[in-house]
């Protein structure tokens, strides 16, 4: 890469590592460590879910998939939304009306101390995992892109830098900014890998259709097989779409990163619309994630797919914007991983020290929760290194998420809703889905779909378990203790608007958030403008510098518009 590129990359983490510093003078107790004092906005709660739905993983597996088998990758996104859309109407909602700290503190008292302590081993190896995962797949992109002189102790043999040394490097950061400012450095820096990667992408498309001379030649090229364009693959048929949906909805609905964003919201309406907003997003958007890669086949057929998103990023983009685009890919990792160490950390913090240790102080409870999210992310750096010898990230990926995630999540939500089921009921649910996935894959895999396989384990499983559980609950007339608990905690204040003080920090952070992202734009933009001056280009990619430096500054502009018509109604009210 160019040197330039090197200077965006150092002043993107500089930027992170600054924002997180920011952010740890704003805390000052647990609750603003690990749920942001409930101040989040629900459109900040919204973008940091949905960015921690992204990592690089995005990019290198659904990237390649999208690839190999066209527009399928799309409909993979699509119906994300569609789960996230279920969940905003019937289950986002319901967790916020319930008083707790963290997701953890469900748990422990709808089912007990037992299974808080399964759930939170079972989720740091199926988590860390996924999220090792993630921090690989982005390293193997940094890998890549990195040349460096030869004989430099960081290089590997082909003389780019080492996966193994982008793992460590890029899961130190992460750390250090998680310790530092807790769950708002996490909103915080969800909202610039936002803006890196909405900015990068959306300018990233139309140079890659002009690299290959337009819409009509990426649709009528003759490289592209016929069923490119099919809603669903043999690889990814409907059977396994309409099941994926349902994973996605109860992992929306259960799974503890997502539940700490519905419960760090003012009230259940934002919750809602939290998750509303996440849907929507997911409906408009995976087709420009995918593109580039599937526009890059026509360009290379025989590309490695987990490769073709890079590839068409070093094809189409300048010197600069090339460091940008990893820095996008970065962000989206990192988004990933800080959300799952932050979730992690607040349930030990609460629900394992915080009860063996029921007067420890908040400052003593932060401390806790610091040195946790040391330790799990040394483990998640650990597991990133292992991945090679794991089956590779893609198989990894989809078969983490269906056999060990779904079941841990899906009888949490059957929990939220059904008052029959027990916590020893739910810990043997999940064993019982663990033992027989291991034997069905066993003898199964290589006969059938390994994804519908997968999937079948995954989903149908703990369903049927919950749902023969559900009956035997039903016919007996049995009530679990932990379900009543849960319904006394419920918050009848939940959806009514919140207190001034509470408003008046929503707005703060709001402000903070949206500042963050215009200072990110305003930066691509400079980049942009600077490279308009000092570069040649043909005019086609001049034209579109030029108009997305001119929408930059008019976002910027509209914005300081109505950030000093609201000081002066602000002033006017005080007076």
């Amino acid at each position: 890469m160019d040197s330039l590129n090197y200077i965006v990359l150092l002043i993107y983490f500089l930027g992170l590592i600054a924002v997180s510093w920011l952010m740890s003078r704003r805390i000052k107790s647990s609750e603003d460590m690990f749920i942001a004092g409930r101040s989040s906005s629900w459109w900040l709660s919204g973008m940091s879910t949905y960015m921690t739905l992204f990592s690089a993983s995005t990019f290198v597996v659904w990237g390649g998939v999208a690839y190999r088998s066209g527009i399928v990758a799309v409909i993979i996104g699509n119906l994300v939304g569609i789960s996230c859309l279920i969940t905003g109407r019937w289950l986002a909602g319901k967790w916020r009306q319930i008083k707790i700290n963290s997701p953890g503190d469900f748990i422990a008292v709808r089912f007990g101390k037992t299974t808080v302590d399964f759930y939170t081993i079972a989720g740091i190896i199926g988590r860390g995992v996924h999220t090792g995962v993630a921090l690989y797949a982005i390293a193997v992109v940094m890998s890549t892109l990195m040349a460096l002189p030869e004989g430099h102790f960081l290089a590997d043999a082909s003389g780019h830098l080492s996966i193994s040394w982008a793992v460590v490097i890029l899961g130190v950061i992460t750390l250090a900014y998680t310790i530092a400012g807790g769950f708002l450095a996490v909103l915080m820096t969800d909202v610039i890998q936002f803006g890196v990667l909405i900015t990068v992408v959306l300018f990233m498309i139309p140079l890659s259709f002009h690299a290959i001379g337009g819409i009509d030649s990426f649709i009528d090229s003759p490289v592209l097989p016929s069923t490119y364009f099919d809603f669903a693959s043999g690889e990814y048929p409907w059977i396994w779409l309409l099941m994926w949906t349902a994973l996605n909805t109860f992992q929306m609905g259960g799974d503890w990163p997502f539940v700490q964003r519905y419960i760090s919201v003012p009230t259940a309406r934002d919750a809602r619309w939290s998750n509303y907003l996440v849907g929507i997003l997911y409906l408009l958007t995976p087709l420009l994630w995918y593109l580039p890669a599937m526009i890059y086949r026509t360009i290379d057929p025989d590309a490695n797919p987990e490769q073709a998103y890079i590839l068409m990023s070093q094809t189409v983009l300048m010197k600069g914007m090339l460091g940008a685009m990893l820095a996008a890919m970065i962000s989206a990792t990192l988004s990933c991983v800080s959300g799952t160490l932050n979730v992690y950390a607040n349930v030990f913090t609460y629900q394992i020290y915080g009860a063996s240790h029921p007067g420890a102080k908040d400052r003593t409870l932060i401390r806790a929760g610091r040195l946790f999210t040391l330790a799990f992310g040394a483990v998640i750096i650990t597991i990133a290194l292992l991945i090679p010898f794991m089956g590779g990230a893609e198989r990894v990926v989809v078969t983490i998420l269906t056999m060990v995630i779904a079941p841990l999540f899906i009888p949490s939500v059957w929990g939220l809703l059904s008052k029959r089921i027990t916590g020893r009921q739910v810990i043997w649910a999940m064993v019982a889905t663990y033992i027989i996935g291991i034997i069905m894959k066993s003898t199964l895999s290589g006969h059938v779909n390994n994804q519908v396989l997968e999937s079948t384990i995954g989903l149908l499983i703990p369903v049927i378990a919950m749902t023969i559980l559900q009956i035997r609950g039903y016919v007996k007339g049995y009530v679990c203790p932990g379900y009543e608990k849960i319904e006394a905690m419920t918050d009848p204040q939940a959806d009514e608007a919140p207190y001034d003080s509470t408003l008046r920090a929503v707005k703060s952070y709001s402000f903070l958030a949206i500042n963050c992202f215009l200072i990110t734009l305003g930066a691509i933009g400079a980049l942009l403008a600077y490279l308009l001056l000092t570069e040649t280009y043909d005019q086609g990619v001049r034209n579109i510098m030029t108009n997305t430096c001119i929408i930059i500054a008019l976002l910027i502009a509209i914005y300081a518009v109505y950030r000093v018509a609201d000081a002066r109604k602000s002033i006017k009210a005080g007076a």
